[in-house]
């Protein structure tokens, strides 16, 4: 059990907390689903980034799946070996940088990017748009043509000689089995038609956040009927399925205050975590100091800004002032979108592991938000 007030007391708030030990039962978990099949899990390091993390994922032995050079630095500063790089606004310098630091798998996003990767010695994977509606938020869905990701798998006989493998990610956050298998079923029959041997499914596995729960028993059976004749190999990314339920957010109550309801204003604003006011997020709230009443209540932050809420409409225990709440599956695009609005410091992470807690991202300092501005 975490003693998330003795952590506050001691490191401040607001602040991210993660347990490595739900990390290391997320990952096998994770390997548990494709133990049958031929398969490398990748973490999505645009979910959480800091290397003190993404070590201990290392040392349960998957890989790394980035963007950009520093998530390419926060994956090898953490030992991880396999690494795909993925986006669609690859730059010719970036491939020199990337190529220089011994990459294994490239997602090639669009064909005009093909020509890039000529006699470039790595996997190359072809994302593909495989039209399926993954059912869930629109900002986080990526698998429908008018999407800006992948080509169309009609287009693959035309390059498929200039290819290793596919590549497929539908979204992010979904809960219903059937457009994953959907999407697998789809990019399975091409790779089996044009003989590649890499297969790249993505991820997008959502957890429960408001109940709704991915059936993983149905997605594992499914996916390993689709693939059972496949002799190639098959990569899976998954971000938010492994940290997502590893990591909370603890911020202290600053006050109550009462108007047509009582808005319960903490240290923590949208600044700090995004996903409320972008893709109206719910993450429950445990109150670990109450009055003993429970109403409707706002949990807003401090900022100068009308959007800064964090629970809209929320039945919950109000807190009282100077105590602090804790904000669950919290671990997942949480402090990897944090950022200095109104000219706010980013918070502090601490890694608890078992009995033993560390801290492993100091408080960013006030000072330090203008360390690189020339006067």
């Amino acid at each position: 059990m975490i003693d998330f007030e003795r952590l506050a007391a001691e490191f401040g708030t607001p602040l991210y907390v993660y347990d490595a030990n739900e990390i290391r039962k997320r990952v096998r978990f994770a390997k548990g689903v494709f133990e049958s099949l031929n398969a490398n899990i990748v973490f999505a390091l645009k979910a959480n980034g800091n290397p003190a993390i993404l070590k201990v994922m290392a040392q349960e032995g998957i890989g790394a799946d980035v963007v950009s050079r520093g998530e390419l630095l926060a994956a090898k500063m953490a030992g991880m070996q396999s690494i795909v790089w993925n986006g669609n606004g690859k730059q010719p310098e970036d491939i020199t940088h990337f190529i220089n630091k011994s990459i294994e798998y490239v997602s090639i996003d669009s064909l005009e990017e093909l020509p890039l990767w000529d006699g470039i010695d790595v996997i190359k994977l072809l994302r593909v748009n495989p039209d399926v509606d993954p059912h869930t938020h629109p900002h986080i869905s990526t698998g429908l043509k008018t999407h800006k990701f992948g080509v169309s798998l009609d287009k693959i006989g035309k390059v498929v000689d200039r290819i290793d493998g596919l590549h497929v990610h539908i979204g992010s956050q979904i809960t219903d089995v059937d457009p994953f298998l959907e999407a697998y079923s789809r990019v399975y029959d091409c790779a089996r038609k044009f003989g590649l041997k890499f297969i790249d499914l993505g991820g997008g596995w959502g957890i429960d956040y408001t109940g709704e729960q991915l059936d993983i028993e149905r997605l594992k059976a499914g996916t390993e009927e689709i693939f059972a004749d496949y002799d190639g190999k098959l990569i899976a990314e998954l971000g938010r399925f492994i940290i997502g339920p590893a990591g909370y957010l603890v911020a202290r109550v600053v006050s109550l205050k009462p108007s047509d309801k009582i808005f319960v204003v903490t240290d923590a604003g949208m600044n700090t975590l995004i996903r409320p006011v972008l893709y109206d997020a719910h993450h429950r709230i445990k109150t670990l100091k109450g009055t003993g009443k429970t109403v409707t209540v706002d949990v807003v932050g401090p900022l100068c800004e009308s959007g800064d809420v964090l629970a809209r409409d929320r039945r919950m225990e109000v807190p009282i002032p100077g105590s602090v709440i804790v904000f669950e599956n919290a671990g997942a695009y949480g402090f990897s979108m944090a950022n200095n609005y109104n000219g706010m410091p980013l918070p502090a992470e601490v890694l608890v592991d078992g009995e033993d807690y560390r801290i492993i991202r100091t408080r960013q300092g006030i000072e330090e938000l203008f360390s690189n501005v020339k006067l």
